[in-house]
């Protein structure tokens, strides 16, 4: 009698060994899971998206920035300017006349080549360099640079000074005239100051010509001169009648900046 014995199906069926539908609770869960990744994607978007915000600002900053320093590099002043700077040298940029009838750009500029060659043989060298010449239409601009006042003045023989209060009585100043204060952006009526005791802790330019002059610092008193306040730093020396030709010595007394 032959025996059969059962057989099953190489397929198992769908409901044998089965895992169990999840429940609520099990749902609720994984939900939870899918949430909390979202945000931390969210997160992170956000973090990133700021943080390239941030470099953008701070590149535009710098781009605006080096314009900036660029722009100014190459700015040239429309009037003569004389421009005392914090580490003592000193800075003439001169506009003048130019006619090309009596001389071309490259013969004004091999004349003051010349001319700067010829001092710095003596007085020493780079006592001064010659920083740009430029002519435009009938102005001539040229911007040289001295190694202090001292060498301005020996090279325009224009007396000029720039150092310390103190130092400027030694050297022989007198400041027994007539001086006007600034107060609110303004040159106040000119009195008689106790110089040893208003100006110690000031320095002092000194110039003797009709010119723009800028200082290191926020000028605190100027002598009584026809002069005009243009900016905390800056004032303009003229002469009243016009005459180019007549100056006087003004001192600047200037605070450090």
């Amino acid at each position: 009698m032959t025996n059969y014995k059962s057989r099953t199906t190489g397929m198992r069926s769908r409901n044998n060994g089965a895992r169990p539908r999840p429940g609520v609770a099990s749902r609720e869960l994984q939900e939870a899971r899918r949430r909390k990744r979202q945000r931390e994607v969210m997160r992170n978007r956000i973090i990133f998206g700021t943080c390239l915000l941030a470099f953008a600002l701070l590149l535009i900053f710098i781009i605006v920035k080096l314009i900036g320093l660029a722009l100014n590099a190459g700015k040239s002043s429309d009037t003569s300017t004389l421009t005392f700077a914090a580490d003592g040298k000193v800075v003439f940029e001169e506009v003048t006349d130019f006619d090309t009838d009596t001389y071309s750009k490259s013969e004004l500029k091999s004349y003051t080549n010349d001319l700067i060659k010829s001092f710095n043989d003596t007085y020493g060298s780079k006592a001064i360099s010659l920083d740009k010449l430029r002519v435009k239409g009938d102005k001539a601009y040229l911007k040289t640079t001295y190694k202090d006042a001292d060498c301005y003045s020996a090279f325009t023989s224009y007396t000029t000074y720039n150092a310390s209060y103190t130092d400027a009585v030694e050297a022989g100043y007198d400041f027994g005239v007539l001086f006007s204060q600034v107060a609110d952006d303004k040159l106040l009526e000119a009195g008689v100051i106790n110089a040893d005791t208003e100006f110690a802790d000031y320095n002092v330019a000194i110039v003797n010509e009709n010119i723009t002059v800028t200082v290191p610092g926020d000028i605190a008193y100027v002598s009584n001169a026809d002069v005009e306040l243009i900016d905390s730093d800056t004032i303009t020396i003229s002469q009243a009648d016009g005459n180019s030709d007549a100056t006087d010595m003004v001192y600047i007394i200037y605070s450090t900046k």
